[in-house]
Formats: structure tokens, C-alpha cells, sequence
């Protein structure tokens, strides 16, 4: 995909210590990089409580579980960090923000998934999950701001009716049973669970048992979780193994401190708008399930991604399995054009999009950058700019090994 793969000669030889090979790191003295220096940026010290929230936020996916490993039918996914009651809204009914505010939310996560290929699930025409995990200051609050969420939304509609999830009796649910929609509120320790379902039927079986399913596989991973102790979430640091400081930042010694921006005009109730994430740092379960494309033969695992803006650098276990990740993200796809890569880097590829929106035109040229089992991705608005912040990228890579 993304591309045509481009063969570009070796830049680096190497040589052999105690039977070791090590790169030999290049020299980037009269190489464009944009205006960036190429070193990696420090980290800050400090986190502070907003930031500290998104950065648990973003922790908490560690044990998220992918709709789509419960029904591999919701191959398309949304997924975003719920760090704030604020941000719940439009997930749960907005209601539910003084709810959760008295309940002391610490931090949360949303994964979605759908069947459309197209945009957000369609109501009579899709299948549909979002799995919802907030965290409240303690097991008791937890319990207060379940039985709360459920009270609030329910309030929504007269037309809703209570409905009980098989196999959890402490669930809270309900539905208007001519709307193919259900959404259960379980409380566990000190976490929230809501899920919300969604199928082309209004068969009650039909909707409620993917909730069970959820439940099933979800209350077990948040017990393996460790959460940060609230006195402490203000100084968690920004950056997870130095991903953020290994990703171009948006403007030269600009760092990329986590912001989360959402619009929930036109969107469907429960499902939440658009949300754009950026300087957060992932771990295997979003890294994987966003990296792999629907029906893809092979699925590459990657053990931390972390994004700034649409910028991104993926780390995989290895070097062989990055490399087999840009041959698949550099194959033909329609719509994009192959063009020159910069010569100076050992493996990279871009590609052009000719076609783009008016609001993409900064991403009209791509290009992609291994190193090691490092992948990254940067853009341009055209092809000098996209090859100066390509060797801006690979300078970085190359001085963070």
C-alpha cells in the first residue's frame, strides 16, 4: 500500500565488533533538514495534572480489548483517550459530566468498531461497538457513577426501557426497541464500563449478547492493569521509550506536548464525533490494530507508535518485521503516485497524492523512513519539503539508536 516500494542504494556500510555489526552513523552536514536540527528534543520535566490525565489515558490502552477481537466483523475503528468528564460528552449523554465530575474521573479510554468502510456506523445498516473505561477515584465511586451514566442517558428519551445483560445482574441497560442500539453501564473496582451496541436488527438476543461478550473479555484485562495513584498522575512522564523524542515535532524544538481536540457535530449518539489525538505515545493494542488494514494476510505487530499531528514512528519487535511493515505500507495503491525518495537515506519511499482536499494540501507528498525496527512517516506539501523533513526524521532515528 501507500506506494510504490522504491529501491534506494545503501547510504551506510558496516563494520564488525566482537562479531556485532554497527551502523556507522552518517554524516547529515549539508543535508536540507527543513529548518530542524535532527537531535532528539529533551523531554520536559514537568507533566502537570491535565497532561498527567492524557498521558494515564493513553496508559490504559495497554489492556483495552479491540471490538474487532469479539466480532472480527468491526474491522474499522475509532479510538481515542477520555481524560476529562468533558470528553466523555458525546460518548455518554452530557448529563453525565457533573456525574462523573462528582465521582472523581481520573482518566478514560473509548475504542470503537465497525463494519462500514465508508465513515461512522449507520443505524439499521451497521454493526457496531464502542467499549468505554473510565476511571473514578475509587471502587465506591465507581459503583455510584455506573448506577449515575445509566440514570443519566436512560433520562434522554421517554420512549427508554430497562435492559439486562445475561450473566451480569449489576449491569445497567436500556434501549428504545425501535432503535437497533443498546448501552450497558457495569461498574468494576474502581473503573466504569460502558458499552454500547449496535446491530442492522432490533432483536433484543442480538444486541445484548455482544455486550455480554464485552464484559467477558474486558473486566479480566483491567485487572491486570496498574493504575498510576492519583497523587502521582501529575508527574508522569511525557514520553514513553524516548518515542516522542524519535518523532519529528511539528515545528523545529517544538515539543509535542498530548492534546486532544473533538467535534461531535453529526455524530451518532453514544458513538462520539471526530477526535484527533496527538503527542501521545501507544502501545500494542492500538499500534497493531491501526497499522493493520482490514483483511490483511499477515498482521505485524508493533510494540509503541507515537504520533505528533499526522506524523507518526512505529516500533516493531524487530528489524525484519519493519521492514516487512514498509513493504506493506509502500505497495500500489490507487490514487497515489510513486516518486523519488532521498537518495541519502538507506530505505525510504514516498508517494504522492495528487488528489487531496483543500484541508490536506500540507499532506500531498508522503514519505516513509526505516531504520532498524523503527518506521516512520512524514509529509509536505511538496516533494522538497517532504524530503527535508524525511532527513530531518532520519537524523533523528539514526541519533536516538
Amino acid at each position: 500500500m501507500l506506494g510504490a516500494l522504491l529501491s534506494v542504494a545503501l547510504l551506510v556500510s558496516g563494520c564488525v565488533i566482537d562479531g556485532s555489526p554497527r551502523p556507522v552513523t552518517p554524516d547529515f552536514t549539508g543535508l536540507d533538514l527543513g529548518g530542524y536540527s535532527g537531535e532528539p528534543l529533551t523531554m520536559p520535566a514537568e507533566t502537570g495534572e491535565s497532561r498527567g490525565r492524557m498521558v494515564e489515558s493513553i496508559r490504559m490502552f495497554d489492556v483495552a480489548v479491540a471490538p474487532s477481537a469479539i466480532d472480527s466483523a468491526l474491522r474499522y475503528y475509532s479510538v481515542f483517550p477520555v481524560p476529562t468528564p468533558n470528553q466523555a460528552v458525546g460518548v455518554l449523554a452530557a448529563a453525565t459530566r457533573a456525574t462523573l465530575t462528582a465521582n472523581g474521573m481520573l482518566a478514560g479510554m473509548s475504542f470503537g468498531g465497525h463494519d462500514n468502510p465508508t465513515g461512522w456506523p449507520q443505524l439499521g445498516v451497521s454493526r457496531a461497538m464502542r467499549i468505554t473505561v473510565l476511571r473514578m477515584r475509587d471502587d465506591s465511586a465507581a459503583r455510584a457513577a455506573a448506577r449515575a451514566v445509566d440514570a443519566d442517558d436512560f433520562a434522554v428519551s421517554p420512549e427508554n426501557v430497562a435492559v439486562t445483560i445475561p450473566g451480569y445482574a449489576d449491569a445497567r441497560g436500556h434501549w428504545r426497541p425501535r432503535v437497533p442500539t443498546v448501552a450497558a453501564t457495569l461498574a468494576h473496582g474502581p473503573y466504569v464500563v460502558t458499552v454500547l451496541s449496535i446491530q442492522p436488527t432490533t432483536d433484543l438476543v442480538a444486541l445484548t449478547a455482544p455486550i455480554q461478550a464485552a464484559f467477558d473479555a474486558v473486566l479480566p484485562k483491567l485487572d491486570t492493569f496498574t493504575p498510576t495513584p492519583a497523587d502521582g498522575i501529575a508527574e508522569l512522564p511525557l514520553d514513553r521509550d524516548d518515542m516522542l523524542a524519535r518523532t519529528l515535532p511539528a515545528a523545529p524544538g517544538q515539543w509535542p506536548y498530548p492534546s486532544l481536540y473533538q467535534d461531535n457535530r453529526n455524530s451518532l449518539a453514544g458513538w462520539g464525533g471526530a477526535r484527533f489525538v496527538t503527542g501521545v505515545v501507544y502501545g500494542p493494542v492500538v499500534g497493531t490494530t491501526w497499522f493493520n488494514e482490514p483483511g490483511d494476510s499477515e498482521i505485524l505487530p508493533i510494540e509503541r507508535v507515537a504520533y505528533v499531528g499526522f506524523t507518526y514512528a512505529a516500533r516493531f519487535p524487530d528489524a525484519a518485521t519493519a521492514r516487512r511493515a514498509l513493504a506493506k505500507r509502500s505497495g500500489p495503491v490507487t490514487g497515489r503516485n510513486p516518486v523519488a525518495a532521498p537518495g541519502h537515506i538507506p530505505d525510504a519511499t514516498c508517494f504522492e497524492t495528487p488528489d487531496v482536499s483543500d484541508h490536506a494540501r500540507e499532506r500531498r507528498f508522503t514519505c516513509q523512513i526505516l531504520d532498524g525496527r523503527y518506521l516512520a512517516r512524514v509529509y509536505g506539501p511538496d516533494l522538497a519539503t517532504a524530503h527535508a523533513r524525511a532527513t530531518a526524521q532520519y537524523a533523528l532515528l539514526v541519533r536516538s539508536r
